[in-house]
């Protein structure tokens, strides 16, 4: 055991699942994926065990069956505490996913998310004050400026929360979706990067003794959905801390590896000979013929996101909650690995189509590339953009509809699809972006007509300082003149509702491209996918995980450095 107790390592890492989940106890024998873990909260699952001591790897918490496999793998671990001299204070180099947003166009000043928790009843003006300073103080990408040289973050203090705050009385009363909607885009239209005006935070105060809303709006260069669980968390403990009379800025566990440091690791690997090997597998995803027909191109000119039509679908908890925890279990795959399953047969069917598509993936972009990073608890824009080559042709959409054996095979398909993606395809966007050569071959290459993101589940269980399902989140809203990155884009993320996880899904088109009906039809056919899924699963019962082979499309290139060490030392050849 390395020096670990296993019954202590149970003790602490079901304590952190428990926490994550909101749900009262979780025991050794229960498993991440029956309870509904995906790769953004086993990203939370390491950074709270490494904090708790114990070292775990992402790839342990998504493939190790339970909770006792994974406290046998847990390693001792230091708490986290940044190297000397990362601050992360000075010069930020633009990564990929920022020069990406460059390319895009449009006005980056109004590229935003927001999100809307519950304040307690007895949060004031002063000590809401004081709970957003700490939290800008802590975290350094809060505090970031585009000026003529570029990006760079400034020191702590350097941005007063007396400046960033607003307070609305709201009445005896909660805020309605008028009130939240027109201070959040009025709060939008105050950001200015060159200002250095980053964030900007709403409280909707109903008056004394009764709980309010905060509605926290904050350019997307510097927030992705991991940062935003980060937030909250640190919102409600520098709470806790100033109720109690104490400093908040003592509440807040360190930031281990700053943005700044993570973009010099980036443009480091970019020049690497691990990213140069990968260049020929991603021409090969790229090559022509597995565009989407439209009416006419996706044209930057005209068609922006705040001229889009748009689209909102939730698969209820009877369906989705299946989906997410026994059924992705029994069927042996992740959370995203069956929403992209669904997704591929309701393409096979959808006319635009043809036997082979293009569609660009978003991921956490937290990976690792072989350099010490703790990134747990880094607030900034991480995402991997990187377009992933699906086959459609052969998979017969009325059986796959009746749940039959068309499913296994489209699961099939879809994980050693994903499974062989290097990396996670985080190298595609150092090739792209940072890499003079092969950037120029990817450019010109024929984009993904269909942008599919999975955010994860939203939301706690409720309580201060928790998302407020009423107002809820927007984690992609450009503002107005922002060109459009694809033709077709979907957002899905899960909310806790009464009856269990409710699958939200927000559908985006160019008008004249494609129009509602056509949209719709792939939206319901996604859904109507899903739902397969579940009556395949029970149908074939516990033993169809053994349809799909656990280790399926396992390559080398999908093993990080780490696991490799780990193996390595478990045989004794370290």
């Amino acid at each position: 055991m390395r020096g670990i107790d296993v019954t202590e390592a149970e003790r602490i890492l079901c304590g952190v699942l428990a926490d994550l989940f909101g749900i009262p106890e979780v025991g050794p024998q229960d498993g991440f994926v029956r309870l509904g873990g995906d790769s953004i909260i086993a990203v939370q699952v390491v950074g709270a065990a490494r904090r708790a001591g114990l070292r775990i790897t992402v790839r342990d918490v998504l493939t190790l069956p339970d909770v006792a496999a994974l406290a046998a793998a847990a390693r001792p671990s230091a708490r986290s505490a940044r190297p000397g001299g990362d601050d992360g204070v000075g010069p930020v180099r633009p990564t990929p996913v920022m020069r990406w947003l460059d390319e895009r166009g449009g006005p980056a000043d109004r590229y935003y998310q927001y999100l809307v928790v519950r304040t307690p009843a007895g949060l004031t003006g002063r000590s809401a004050a004081e709970v957003l300073q700490a939290v800008l103080d802590r975290h350094d990408m809060l505090r970031v400026v585009r000026d003529g040289s570029g990006w760079r973050t400034r020191p702590a203090g350097s941005v007063h929360a007396a400046e960033c705050l607003r307070r609305v009385a709201t009445e005896g009363r909660g805020a309605t979706a008028e009130e939240v909607a027109r201070e959040v885009h009025a709060a939008r239209d105050r950001l200015s990067v060159g200002g250095g005006v980053i964030v900007q935070a709403v409280w909707f105060d109903a008056g004394a003794g009764l709980p309010g809303a905060l509605a926290l709006v904050v350019n997307h260069v510097v927030v992705d959905g991991i940062s935003w669980r980060v937030l909250t968390g640190d919102l409600a403990r520098a709470w806790e801390a100033v109720a109690a009379g104490r400093a908040p800025a003592g509440a807040l566990d360190p930031v281990a590896t700053s943005f700044r440091r993570w973009s010099e690791l980036l443009t480091a690997e970019a020049a690497g000979e691990r990213t140069a090997a990968e260049a020929p597998y991603w021409s090969g995803v790229v090559r022509p013929g597995a565009g989407i027909a439209g009416r006419r191109p996706l044209d930057p000119a005209h068609d922006h996101e705040d001229r889009a039509g748009h689209l909102a679908l939730s698969l209820p908890a009877a369906t989705a909650g299946p989906l997410l925890t026994s059924v992705a279990d029994r069927l042996g795959a992740d959370a995203n690995e069956v929403l992209l399953t669904g997704l591929s047969l309701a393409l096979a069917r959808w006319r635009p189509c043809g036997p082979e598509v293009l569609v660009e993936l978003e991921g956490h972009g937290r990976e690792d590339i072989g350099a010490e990073a703790d990134l747990s608890r880094t607030v900034g824009w991480f995402t991997t953009l990187f377009p992933t080559r699906f086959a459609l042709d052969g998979l017969d959409a009325a059986d796959a509809e009746d749940g039959g054996p068309t499913v296994a095979e489209a699961l099939r398909r879809v994980r050693e699809q994903l499974r062989a993606v290097p990396r996670k395809g985080i190298g595609y966007g150092l090739l792209r972006h940072l890499d003079p050569v092969a950037g120029k071959e990817l450019a010109a290459a024929e984009p993904a007509g269909l942008g599919f993101n999975y955010l994860g589940r939203l939301g706690g269980p409720g309580g201060d300082w928790q998302l407020l399902p009423a107002h809820g989140a927007r984690l992609d809203a450009p503002g107005p003149g922002m060109p459009m990155a694809h033709a077709v884009e979907v957002s899905a993320f899960v909310l806790e509702s009464a009856d269990g996880p409710v699958l939200h899904a927000d559908w985006a088109w160019a008008d004249g491209v494609h129009d509602e009906a056509e949209v719709r039809a792939l939206a319901e056919g996604w859904f109507r996918m899903l739902g397969a899924l579940v009556v395949h699963a029970d149908r074939t019962g516990p033993a169809a995980s053994s349809t799909v082979p656990a280790a399926s499309g396992l390559t080398l290139d999908a093993i990080g450095q780490d696991e490799l060490d780990d193996l390595a030392a478990s045989l004794g050849l370290l």
